[in-house]
């Protein structure tokens, strides 16, 4: 009896131990975690060179000389020399305005600029003539004084005449309208006849001889782009080949696109075929900077963002061995939007778990997936 109840007791300690005193499920053991299904994974093997496609960077041609020409006066157009099309050379007439009136008050002003001349010229000689006089003691303080008032105020008069001589010929040039820079014209909004007011758009002129092309390069890639270099380009859709020479980076990032405006001067064509003009896009190729002895961008072991957990140059990967995760630590640097180059810690032939945000553990069975 006392045997009986021993192993009763036993077997109650055994139970309540199962149900960890409280009802608790108990972790299955090492074995049933071991049997876990695989996590599904998408593998990545790094690239040991970049495709030329991400070191590019698509842009628009635009005139280095471009101007809306206006009217600079009020008038009636009399005359309209060219049309849209036409090419024109600096200081061409294109337009002319009724001029009558500007010539009538440019007349007015040069006979009142020739009688305060004359007005001056008496007012000097007759202020010699009493400073003489006041000298010798023949001649009143007051009248010296006198004669000294009348000289300035002629010498006023002089100017006021000659600045308003001088608003009248401008006016009168202002009623000629001529190119300012060799170039076509784009645009004709005014034919004679129309009345005009300053500030009232004539023509479009372009200089499609001096072209060049905006760029928007990623700040990844743009220190290594020089100014001076010259870039390949292609024509957007046609191919057509070009070259250009940088002129310009831009002295800040854009915040929204975290690109840099790049400027491009285009230079001539070795081919008569190719046409650029303004408005046209463009590709260019900045893979030739990216392969030099200090910036050997294009060589090396290369994976995308999103693989690489990192903050600055370190970081680490889930490396795919034997079926499981294994974390390995890197050492990188960004050289392109999407890209970075790993600088230390992986090999080109290895396979690489595509998003380094996963939540894995060193030893976890993977299945990749494609």
């Amino acid at each position: 009896m006392k045997t009986t109840l021993k192993a009763a007791v036993v077997a109650v300690a055994v139970v309540a131990g199962a149900c960890g005193g409280g009802g608790k499920p108990v972790a299955p053991p090492p074995s049933a975690q071991a049997a876990q299904k695989p996590v599904g994974v998408k593998a990545v093997t790094p690239a040991t060179k970049l495709e030329a496609s991400v070191l590019q960077a698509t842009g628009n041609v635009r005139a280095k000389q471009e101007a809306t020409l206006s009217a600079e006066a009020s008038g009636t157009l009399t005359k309209v020399t060219v049309n849209a099309g036409d090419a024109v050379k600096r200081g061409q007439v294109l337009a002319q305005l009724d001029t009558s009136n500007a010539r009538l008050t440019a007349n007015q002003a040069r006979a009142a600029k020739a009688a305060a001349e004359a007005a001056l010229e008496g007012a000097k000689t007759e202020v010699e003539r009493a400073r003489t006089l006041a000298q010798s003691g023949s001649l009143a303080r007051a009248s010296l004084d006198k004669a000294e008032v009348g000289y300035r105020q002629a010498q006023a008069q002089a100017e006021q005449a000659a600045a308003v001589l001088a608003s009248a010929q401008e006016t009168l040039r202002d009623a000629t309208l001529t190119a300012p820079f060799d170039g076509v014209i784009t645009t004709r909004s005014r034919n004679e006849g129309d009345y005009v007011t300053p500030g009232t758009a004539i023509f479009g002129l372009v200089n499609p001889q001096a072209l060049e092309v905006r760029a928007p390069v990623p700040e990844a890639f743009v220190d290594r782009v020089k100014v001076g270099t010259i870039v390949k380009g292609t024509l957007n859709p046609s191919g057509a080949p070009f070259e250009a020479k940088v002129r310009s980076l831009g002295a800040i990032i854009d915040s929204q696109t975290r690109t840099v405006e790049v400027l491009a001067d285009v230079l001539p064509a070795k081919s008569e075929g190719v046409v650029l003009r303004a408005g046209a896009l463009v590709e260019l190729d900045f893979s030739n900077m990216m392969a030099t002895d200090d910036a050997p961008g294009q060589a090396g072991v290369f994976l995308p963002s999103q693989a690489v957990n990192s903050k600055g140059q370190q970081g680490f990967v889930w490396v795919v061995q034997d079926g499981k995760a294994q974390r390995r630590d890197v050492k990188v640097e960004r050289v392109l939007p999407g890209f970075v180059r790993v600088v230390h810690g992986l090999g080109h032939e290895e396979r690489v778990v595509a998003d380094a945000s996963l939540p894995l553990q060193n030893g976890v069975a993977l299945q990749v997936v494609q």
